[in-house]
């Protein structure tokens, strides 16, 4: 890993006053996108993720938020553009959190979920998990279900963060990636696939039980 890899995390349950803050940060096709959201806690959501994105990004650029470009890959990844040697970035949010990676030499992803306790999650890893990521699901529920459940959103932050880092989207990479096992792993373990590098996160981020996140990281320099 980068020593150069920061990671933060933002709360999204924001006062109106700061969302009036950070909305004078956002570019004007960021803020269409904004009014396009029909109920309000999920245009204040939108409005807190972005505009903190570019307050956490200003700090490095050392420019002002609302001067921060961004352009995007042909599958959407977003990018710094008009700037030298800008710093690789992604973002995540989920429910009332946001969390960002942010790092100066490599290629970085990220993802958080919220925990859905009654999500049908073995039916979605028939469908879509390698069957030695299913079995693990099946040893850990055997156990107990909270344990097989937990599981599912750990491996599914772990292909998102995957396919966020090489670019690919994770509808490319669902049965190709195997992540089980950092599944039965004890925290704080990594794996390295590719030239990639996957974490859950644990000790870097402060989410409570009610969240998973993962990072993937490029083991090289670029």
């Amino acid at each position: 890993m980068s020593q150069d890899l920061q990671i933060y995390q933002v709360s999204l349950d924001i006062a109106a006053l700061e969302v009036d803050r950070l909305w004078q940060f956002l570019s004007e096709e960021e803020r269409s996108r904004a009014d396009r959201y029909k109920r309000e806690y999920l245009k204040r959501n939108f409005v807190a993720a972005r505009g903190n994105l570019r307050v956490i990004l200003a700090q490095w650029l050392a420019c002002e938020p609302q001067e921060i470009v961004f352009s995007y890959s042909d599958r959407g990844k977003p990018y710094i553009a008009k700037m030298p040697k800008p710093p690789y970035f992604n973002m995540s949010h989920s429910g009332d959190l946001a969390i960002y990676a942010v790092c100066s030499d490599r290629e970085v992803g990220i993802d958080v979920e919220y925990i859905n306790l009654n999500a049908d999650v073995d039916s979605i890893a028939n469908r879509y998990f390698l069957r030695s990521e299913q079995q693990v699901l099946q040893r850990l529920g055997d156990r107990a279900k909270h344990l097989a459940n937990l599981a599912f959103y750990q491996a599914w932050t772990l292909k998102e963060a995957y396919g966020k880092a090489t670019g690919q989207g994770i509808a490319h990479i669902l049965d190709r990636i195997d992540v089980s096992p950092l599944l039965e792993s004890p925290l704080g373990e990594s794996l390295e696939l590719d030239q990639w590098i996957l974490k859950i996160l644990a000790q870097e981020v402060d989410i409570g039980t009610n969240y998973t996140a993962a990072l993937c990281i490029s083991a090289c320099a670029n």
